[in-house]
């Protein structure tokens, strides 16, 4: 082929594709871009078609998303180059050349080429390869051959066993779906709701022999106008954002990742305000567009299914008088109930909470409900018919995390609780929530109930124990439900959810008791979380202040079960063994306070002290030997140190008082590493340390600073083990650290690293750092202060912040470290009389802020 006319050709492509990207801009209608690229395209194939083959019987056929002319800026070029006879080795170097130019000219061609016996036999044993020839269209060459190709592919088409592929593959690809990525920076193409379940619909129904539009379908009396209007609209939108994306990203990028987040909205015409920044709001846009594509998939999905399969025989089973049971579907006996009884909106759903085989509404009846559920009012909620079958639901609780995820898709749940509907698609840019409000909520709501279904039991075993004998289930779902739904109003979300609780409670029949457990657990949930991760629980007084607040055995169980289902429903990478031991410790020292079986802190030290005694003399060592032990721990020791530590310390110590040494245990249930460093002190040691287990890929969860009365260090850390690590893996992680620790402790010291580069996602977060330094009032020492960091997390912050403090010969008595997936939450124990001075404070703040603003 002429080089000549293969630049003129590529030049004249890339002006004319520039000036349908500059006409987009100015209109920004997608389906006039696909309709104008799609037709340049067609111009510039048909041009070296003819250049490139004469008088051959072969067709080019458009395919995939070209086929179907939904072509978006960097997308593949999907092709089929199909040949009547089976190709020759000329052309087979013809059509290599043919491709080879497309690559040329700026495409990226994506071709199926072969005999028509051979791509028929591809279809026939892929379903993408068949797929992507449902939707072929004949762009040059042969038409004949064209025409007589796509007429043996559809009359060879198995059209049940397509609808069943397609079915299939879109489930597992919503399952895939579900993982934390997928929900921070969703695929607009791929995501449930997304793009591609607008194709599946209408891939469907042209198997079927049905024109691939929307309205083809209200004609067929499969859709409705208006659900085919709001599938328009979803596939608008959506397309628009996908076009926006190709377009900054300069490739084919189907993610809304965070670096074209931001872009993407502004471009789309999003500012940001008061409420929300303009990502939240692209993604909250494309959040409801998928929304409601997943709504209507509900609908159209089994119609088009059932016209395929509606001549094989159905079991059908008569409810009562207005229902009736087909397959695993409930069915109404005739749609115009619920517009004519509104109360049976609820009611269908309490008949399918007690028929165990029925797990769906019908198409035609969902369609009815749905219709009839859009126009309720503050009627249906006054009426208290229907609060009583809707408080039914949850004192059943079979079903509920169905129940109430299908209400929240279908709208139900905030036209008939109105603050729910403020938080539906509300998004949280803080690093640690990947779910919209409502969804984590939802999410917290399943959590409880698998904590109440006996099959779920082997996952938390403990948690699910004491769910079995909670008298006060209702109330747990219903406080689920309730512990965010104030969020993105602005103040203090707890507090303001009390008040919804409140009113929802009167209304719905709950008694005094119920009420008043409801209210506190909504106003108080996060206190548990906050208590375990933050404070020391070893020591009795925090506990103490704990109970004080709780007060009851009620309280603190349902607080422990709220707490459990509220972390792990927030983000999956934040749920972890350690943090499910820290909230069982405080649970089991709350309960042993509450019922009486507690002590003040002098008893407590107390018994450690006894419990070291009585393992020494087990162990051989006379008085003299631990008198001399004692007086080097000194007696605060006592009381920052629990029990168990402080067995594992004087066990290892006694003897050798003097002697550097590194010691470390392995927990495969908590899956975590157990670290004592003893050593004579010196600048920078905690910060040294720090930086050694970062460089193992070793997170920190706690730590514990200490110094002898000898001047040695006595430090004491909890390092969780590498993600994905398996338990046979733990010993060589536990003997590398050791050796290095070894080094260590012979005096063999490392540099601080500098501050590391933030991922991705932190650096399109907008989360401000926040630094909060007071002075503790509880514990009975001078001088001792507490200092909360909330900021981005890195790997070697720790580090870089122990740094600090020992460069401002300020203290660390103990250190609580709380990582949210890629947010922190860490609280300080920090000794120093330095501090009282407040310009000292400034200085250390400044420090601190310098340090995470570089991250």
């Amino acid at each position: 082929m002429n080089q000549e006319l293969i630049s003129y050709i590529h030049q004249e492509l890339q002006q004319r594709k520039q000036h349908i990207v500059e006409d987009y801009l100015h209109h920004r209608q997608a389906s006039m871009f696909f309709r104008r690229y799609g037709a340049e395209l067609d111009r510039c194939l048909g041009i070296l078609w003819q250049e490139s083959f004469v008088n051959r019987r072969m067709c080019l056929l458009a395919t995939g998303g070209y086929g179907r002319q939904e072509m978006y800026p960097q997308s593949d070029l999907d092709l089929a180059i199909v040949s009547a006879e089976e190709l020759s080795a000329e052309d087979e170097q013809d059509i290599a050349r043919f491709v080879q130019v497309l690559w040329d000219i700026g495409l990226a061609p994506a071709a199926k080429i072969g005999s028509t016996v051979q791509l028929l036999q591809a279809a026939a044993e892929d379903l993408t390869s068949d797929t992507a020839f449902l939707e072929g269209r004949f762009v040059c060459g042969n038409h004949k051959l064209a025409h007589e190709f796509v007429a043996q592919l559809n009359l060879q088409r198995d059209v049940a066993g397509f609808v069943e592929g397609k079915l299939l593959e879109q489930s597992q690809r919503h399952y895939k779906a579900r993982g934390a990525a997928s929900q921070l920076e969703p695929n607009i193409k791929t995501c449930p709701g997304g793009l591609r379940d607008l194709h599946t619909m209408l891939w469907l129904a042209k198997a079927q022999g049905l024109r691939p539009h929307f309205p083809t379908l209200v004609h067929e009396g499969i859709l409705t106008r208006a659900e085919a209007g709001l599938l328009m609209h979803s596939h608008k939108q959506l397309a628009r954002m996908r076009i926006e994306l190709h377009l900054v990203a300069g490739r084919e990028e189907d993610r809304l990742i965070f670096d074209l987040q931001r872009q993407v909205a502004e471009r789309l015409g999003y500012q940001d305000n008061e409420s929300s920044i303009k990502s939240e709001q692209l993604m909250k846009q494309m959040y409801r567009a998928t929304k409601t594509v997943k709504q209507l998939n509900g609908i159209l999905l089994p119609m088009l299914k059932g016209r395929v399969f509606s001549s094989l025989p159905r079991n059908v089973y008569e409810i009562d008088d207005k229902y009736y049971q087909v397959g695993n579907a409930i069915a109404v006996l005739n749609v115009k109930l619920f517009k004519q009884q509104p109360h049976e909106i609820f009611n269908i759903v309490r008949v399918m909470q007690s028929h165990n085989d029925i797990n769906q509404i019908a198409p035609r009846t969902l369609r009815a409900w749905w219709q009839a559920a859009q126009k309720i009012g503050p009627d249906f909620y006054a009426d208290s018919e229907n609060r009583k079958m809707f408080i039914s639901m949850f004192r059943r609780g079979t079903g509920l995390t169905h129940i109430l995820r299908f209400f929240n898709l279908y709208g139900m749940l905030g036209r008939y609780i109105r603050p729910w509907a403020k938080i539906v698609g509300l998004l949280q840019h803080d690093l640690f929530h990947i779910y919209p409000v409502d969804d984590h909520i939802l999410m917290v709501v399943r959590n409880m109930r698998r904590l109440a279904i006996e099959a779920h039991s082997h996952e938390l075993p403990f948690a699910s124990g004491l769910m079995a004998s909670f008298p006060y289930k209702t109330v747990l779902y219903l406080a689920a439900l309730f512990h965010d739904i104030a969020k993105g109003r602005g103040g203090d979300h707890a507090e303001l959810g009390v008040a919804d609780a409140r009113k929802f409670a009167k209304d719905h029949f709950l008694t005094d008791y119920e009420t008043d457990l409801l209210c506190w657990l909504v106003n108080d949930h996060l206190i548990m979380s906050t208590t375990s991760q933050k404070e020391d629980i070893s020591d009795p007084e925090v506990v103490n202040r704990f109970c004080a607040h709780v007060k009851t055995r009620d309280r603190l169980i349902a607080l422990y079960l709220l707490t459990v289902a509220d972390v792990r429903g927030t983000n999956p990478k934040i749920w972890n063994d350690w943090k499910a031991g820290l909230l069982e410790n405080l649970f089991q020292a709350s309960l042993r306070t509450l019922s009486g079986l507690g002590s003040n802190q002098r008893i407590t030290v107390s018994r450690r002290q006894q419990a070291a005694i009585t393992l020494l003399d087990d162990m051989g060592y006379n008085e003299r030997q631990q008198r001399s032990l004692w007086n080097i721990l000194g007696p605060s020791y006592w009381v920052r140190h629990e029990k168990q530590d402080i067995l594992w310390h004087v066990s290892k110590l006694i003897g050798r008082e003097n002697e550097p040494q590194a010691q470390i245990q392995i927990d495969t249930e908590l899956k975590s590493l157990k670290v004592m460093v003893f050593m004579p002190n010196a600048p920078k040691l905690f910060a040294q340390l720090c930086a050694i287990f970062s460089q193992h890929q070793l997170d920190i969860a706690a730590a514990r600073a200490y110094v002898t009365g000898h001047q040695f260090i006595l430090d004491t850390f909890h390092l969780l083990l590498p993600e994905g690590s398996e338990v046979d893996e733990y010993p060589e992680i536990a003997a590398m650290l050791q050796a290095t620790l070894g080094h260590f402790i012979l005096g063999q010291f490392i540099p601080i690293p500098a501050p590391r580069k933030a991922s991705r996602r932190i650096r399109h977060s907008h989360v401000a750092p926040r630094i909060t330094l007071f002075e503790e009032d509880v514990i009975k020492e001078s001088d001792v202060y507490v200092l909360n960091i909330v900021t981005a997390n890195r790997r070697g912050l720790l580090a870089n912040i122990a740094k600090i403090l020992s460069d401002m010969d300020i203290s660390m008595i103990h250190a609580h470290v709380m990582t949210l997936d890629e947010r922190v939450e860490d609280t300080f124990l920090l000794k120093s009389g330095k501090l009282a001075d407040t310009k000292t404070q400034l200085q250390l703040k400044q420090a601190l802020e310098d340090i995470l603003a570089a991250s």
